[in-house]
């Protein structure tokens, strides 16, 4: 799995035994290659890099436990996700709270679960949070969310688009000093961009980053002990992008260069998602009918965008491939889901000519954006089971379920 995109070979027989078994789609993580990717990371990593997961990429609590085992931090953006990760056992001092909304009440939870590091993204959180932390007699570490313009079009994480994410440098200014005495300010957040191949796309986005932040600090006359960039950090979805895997030490020696040309002391912080966990995961599901329409060949699934919807959202696939060997030639079919939308397509790909009824299909790189992205109950089909390898065996955490269990 290092060198390619797909399953490991010896993994096929166990899975074999797993689909016999749950007889419906699931998802399947390979937790041994992310504890050896994520101890690379780490090995990797000199002192003034601080690696954090982004809990949005993957809520399972067995990889919460992995990312807490190895010594990330964990970032949390919703109740919901501060919840998982203190039922998973990462310590309060290992958890940053991000996201757009977060109201009093919320703020309050993060401060009496003695959360690390908030990062406020208003003029009215900053002076929530202070009042909050005035109330609990406590002085939380705290982070600027910086929202910029950049002349570029827009992505899911908002790019060049106007976004609920942070706040202008300008808006920054209006800040009253006199509001926020409760608030130990370490530095600023900007995360614009996700999954990025290009070292110097990247380079560019950091050194305006980097120049940004170092004259709103003088401006403000903040500190500036931390830049926190965020994820974005890609990984290939497709074939030909596989020569294109950014190199770790290739990335932190970027960010060595550009804390050099600006002369930052600062500690850079890395939220971790996609680049973390989405080349552990893959979705397997069966194909339950193939038809020509209109001169196209299509195979229709049992799990679709209701388990699997990145395709939709972004109009790009994940990998597939034929979860048995075959000597045919290959042909392109369109791959559709169960939904009574046409948005259920996943994928127009390559496949060996001879897929047929009964046969499964694997969604690869789907570690990270999988299940909790989808839209499960649509059609109220079952939802995916989740199957995990690790340390050489087999379990399965979380069985398909039907909508009887979630249905009043």
């Amino acid at each position: 799995m290092d060198a390619m995109i797909g399953l490991h070979p010896d993994h096929h027989q166990q899975l074999q035994k797993h689909m016999g078994r749950i007889k419906a789609p699931f998802y399947f993580y390979d937790l041994d290659f992310l504890e050896a990717h994520l101890r690379k990371l780490k090995a990797a990593s000199p002192e003034w890099l601080k690696l954090w997961y982004a809990t949005k990429a993957n809520p399972m609590s067995a990889v919460l436990k992995l990312i807490r085992n190895e010594g990330l931090g964990v970032d949390v953006a919703s109740q919901g996700e501060l919840d998982q990760a203190l039922r998973s056992g990462v310590p309060p001092k290992m958890i940053l709270s991000t996201g757009p909304a977060k109201s009093k009440s919320y703020m309050r939870s993060l401060l009496e679960n003695d959360v690390c590091v908030v990062v406020v993204e208003s003029l009215n959180q900053a002076y929530w949070l202070d009042e909050v932390a005035k109330s609990l007699s406590m002085r939380p570490k705290v982070l600027l969310r910086v929202q910029l313009d950049w002349q570029e079009d827009a992505d899911l994480l908002g790019g060049g688009a106007v976004t609920p994410f942070g706040i202008e440098p300008a808006e920054w200014t209006k800040l009253e000093a006199d509001k926020i005495s409760s608030l130990d300010i370490q530095g600023f957040h900007v995360f614009q961009w996700g999954n990025i191949l290009d070292l110097n796309r990247l380079e560019g986005l950091w050194d305006k980053i980097f120049s940004t932040l170092k004259e709103l600090s003088q401006t403000l006359s903040l500190p500036l002990n931390v830049v926190d960039l965020g994820g974005g950090l890609g990984i290939p979805y497709k074939k030909e992008q596989v020569s294109l895997r950014l190199d770790f030490s290739q990335v932190i020696a970027l960010l060595e260069k550009l804390k050099n040309k600006h002369q930052l002391k600062s500690e850079i912080w890395m939220e971790l998602g996609r680049f973390a966990v989405g080349e552990c995961g893959h979705y397997l599901a069966q194909v339950i009918d193939r038809k020509s329409v209109r001169g196209r060949e299509l195979l229709v699934l049992e799990g679709g965008i209701n388990h699997l919807c990145r395709p939709a959202l972004t109009k790009s696939a994940f990998p597939c491939s034929l979860f048995r060997p075959s000597t045919a030639s290959s042909s392109t079919f369109q791959i559709h889901g169960p939904l009574c939308t046409a948005l259920d397509e996943l994928a127009t790909c390559e496949l060996p000519s001879d897929c047929q009824i009964g046969d499964w299909l694997a969604f690869h790189q789907a570690g990270a954006y999988g299940f909790t992205e989808a839209m499960p109950f649509f059609l109220c089909h079952p939802l995916p089971a989740e199957v995990i390898l690790y340390k050489g065996s087999f379990m399965t955490p979380r069985t398909s379920k039907t909508s009887a269990d979630w249905m009043i």
